[in-house]
């Protein structure tokens, strides 16, 4: 069996139910928001599970580049192995400023001279450490959603694999985009004068591809990951939720880090790892109430149950 319902709650009379939504009631935003925090970060283990995403995500961030570079230098020629710098490169770009300044050196230099050496026994390691996130995430949204996964861990491994085919599609995608974009931009400028005033709209066109990147990336998770059948309109409330925090959440936090942090003087020469850390936690967090957000939307429409 693909998804059942977990994990049950007692209701108030011992009936086994899955939340608060026991009976029938008009919508309430702000109830729809109050479970999706009480039942679900605050009960649902979801501070535990962002955590295992934090750091999953630190973990797998120097072997995922080191795969598509590695990969990229292997098999491909050196306008590949070009793309696949420079799209490692764009990644930081979406992040804040100040966690973008404490990994892109230290990315640069674990991918120096890696290329000629990815294809090893380690490199299966390496695909093991990488498709952990994405069961991390996994298990992240069973638990928001109230599903269990009961499939083979070998199809979760191979789909996990896939996941991070499609990362390593899209950023060697934006490393194209970096490389030809200037190119396209001195053919066309003397042939259209007129653009010259758009070029930095132009110039923004990777950032663009990228957070579209992201944007499909977390929908898909939301639509496959979890063990229950999902549908666009049930999952988009949460995506939107999760990349207005995102946003929010990087503006912030990157002010915070440059105005008010004293990780330097508390943590030494861990400060910038203890930084990476708190901010994929924070980004683990607001994923999960993304998905707590559809779950609570999903039982306010059927009746205060998820069961199927």
């Amino acid at each position: 069996m693909l998804h059942t319902a977990w994990p049950p709650r007692p209701s108030a009379d011992g009936a086994e139910s899955m939340g608060p939504e026991l009976s029938r009631r008009p919508r309430s935003i702000r109830r729809i928001i109050w479970n999706a925090l009480y039942w679900g970060l605050l009960r649902n283990e979801s501070f535990a599970h962002a955590s295992n995403i934090a750091f999953a995500i630190l973990f797998s961030l120097f072997p995922f580049l080191i795969l598509i570079t590695g990969i990229a230098g292997l098999w491909g020629g050196e306008d590949i192995v070009k793309a696949a710098e420079q799209g490692t490169g764009g990644v930081f770009s979406v992040l804040p400023e100040e966690i973008s300044k404490i990994l892109r050196p230290e990315v640069s230099a674990v991918l120096t001279g890696s290329q000629t050496r990815v294809v090893t026994v380690g490199s299966v390691l390496l695909v093991i450490i990488v498709t952990g996130l994405v069961e991390s995430l996994r298990m992240g949204l069973n638990y928001a959603y109230r599903a269990y996964d009961s499939r083979n861990f070998l199809i979760r491994r191979l789909e996990g694999t896939f996941f991070m085919l499609l990362g390593g599609v899209m950023i060697l995608g934006l490393g194209f985009l970096v490389v030809v974009l200037p190119v396209v931009w001195d053919f066309l400028l003397p042939r259209a004068p007129d653009l010259a005033p758009y070029y930095s709209y132009f110039n923004r066109l990777p950032l663009l591809f990228f957070t579209l990147g992201v944007v499909l990336f977390v929908l898909a998770a939301h639509l496959w990951l979890p063990a229950r059948r999902q549908t666009l309109s049930t999952v988009i409330p949460g995506v939107l939720v999760t990349l207005a925090l995102w946003f929010a959440t990087g503006w912030i936090f990157s002010y915070y880090m440059s105005h008010f942090s004293s990780y330097t003087r508390t943590y030494a020469g861990l400060a910038g790892v203890i930084a990476s850390m708190i901010f994929f936690y924070i980004i683990g967090l607001i994923f999960l109430f993304g998905a707590e957000i559809n779950n609570a939307l999903i039982a306010d429409t059927a009746d205060g149950s998820i069961d199927e």
